[in-house]
């Protein structure tokens, strides 16, 4: 029987078109305020010449009070053409924020469908009579954690419009009126990430982990060979060279920002961008996300090494030997050391797998 994928889909949907609506009206609204600003601008220029020529050599108390006047209407004009220009400004902002967002969750979608698809093809093509049963509870793990992940977006995105929203009124001159709402749609949304602010790495980000973390590379080096030196002072070996250099070059990265979507080494990554970097300079190119990151031999948790992946449906961290793996956690933590665990958020966990096998 096929899966239907529509079921997993709508709880990510749900918390996207929360950030659907028409952003035509914003638009048109920035551009009217962007023409009256440069009218008032051009009228304040006209109404300072003109009183200038007007009042002339015109002297005595009239004339210093029609001058004291003149300039306080212009000042007025100068202002509000300021008022007009900076909300345009933050409509422009608002508008972008709510576009971006929208951007994140159609691709948090795109992702969550790609690895699902290769999902229910694995299960369509297996001959176990239990791989439907799996996928199903897997494909139920990556629709919550990806719909908890819109909904951070989504969040974030809310956020920052009520500070935009709160930095408009400010800017509000005595003359004019207190600025309204951007629209209840716009206003209401949220994301990212950036991601994002803060956002989500396809198939990345899992629960806060327990125990001690350490959250800074050590002093010295990393060891070399198959031996690898952790933060804590301990050596250890790896299997193999490649999975030793791996360790080595997540290490390295420890204190690094998630960033979800993230790939840059120098400015932040996502869970499976650290495994997929971390191999990638041991020469070893293994898929971008955590759920298609199960490549190589599978192994019995008894008998992880260090370099091996532990992988759940939405999450994947590093062994690197006594009792501690490495990880990016979630949105607005680091890369960090804590202690090997084979739970995630009640998410399945799909394996163990080692990569340099």
């Amino acid at each position: 029987m096929a899966i239907d994928l529509a079921p997993y889909e709508a709880p990510i949907k749900e918390a996207a078109d929360k950030l659907e609506g028409d952003t035509g009206a914003a638009d048109k609204a920035q551009a009217d305020l962007n023409s009256l600003s440069q009218k008032l601008a051009e009228y304040g220029t006209r109404h300072q010449t003109e009183a200038t020529s007007l009042q002339g050599n015109w002297v005595g108390d009239r004339g210093d009070m029609f001058g004291v006047k003149a300039k306080e209407h212009t000042q007025a004009l100068d202002d509000a053409a300021t008022w007009a220009s900076k909300t345009a400004q933050t409509i422009g902002d608002a508008t972008s924020l709510v576009k971006d967002a929208q951007q994140q969750c159609q691709s948090l979608l795109t992702e969550f469908d790609a690895d699902a698809r290769t999902l229910v093809s694995a299960a369509a093509s297996s001959t176990d009579p239990g791989a439907e049963m799996q996928a199903r509870a897997v494909l139920a793990g990556m629709s919550a954690k990806y719909a908890k992940e819109a909904a951070d977006i989504v969040n974030a995105a809310k956020a920052r419009l009520q500070d935009l929203m709160n930095g408009m009124n400010a800017t509000v001159p005595a003359s004019a009126p207190p600025a309204g709402p951007l629209g209840t749609r716009a206003s209401g949304s949220g994301g990212g990430g950036g991601g994002g602010g803060g956002g989500y790495s396809g198939g990345g980000g899992g629960a806060a982990s327990t125990g001690s973390a350490i959250t800074f590379p050590p002093s010295d080096q990393y060891g070399s060979g198959t031996q690898i030196k952790l933060p804590g002072g301990q050596t250890v070996n790896a299997p193999n060279e490649r999975a030793a250099i791996a360790v080595r070059a997540a290490l390295s990265r420890l204190g690094l920002p998630y960033v979800w979507g993230g790939t840059d080494p120098n400015k932040g990554m996502d869970c499976s961008g650290l495994t997929q970097w971390a191999y990638s300079q041991a020469g070893l190119k293994i898929p971008r996300t955590a759920a298609t990151q199960t490549v190589g031999q599978k192994v019995d948790i008894n008998d992880i090494q260090p370099g091996d992946l532990i992988i759940w449906s939405g999450h994947v961290a590093m062994y690197i030997g006594n009792g501690q793996m490495v990880e990016e956690p979630h949105t607005g933590s680091v890369c960090h050391v804590v202690p090997l665990r084979t739970s995630n958020a009640g998410e399945p966990l799909l394996g163990v797998f080692r990569p340099s096998a």
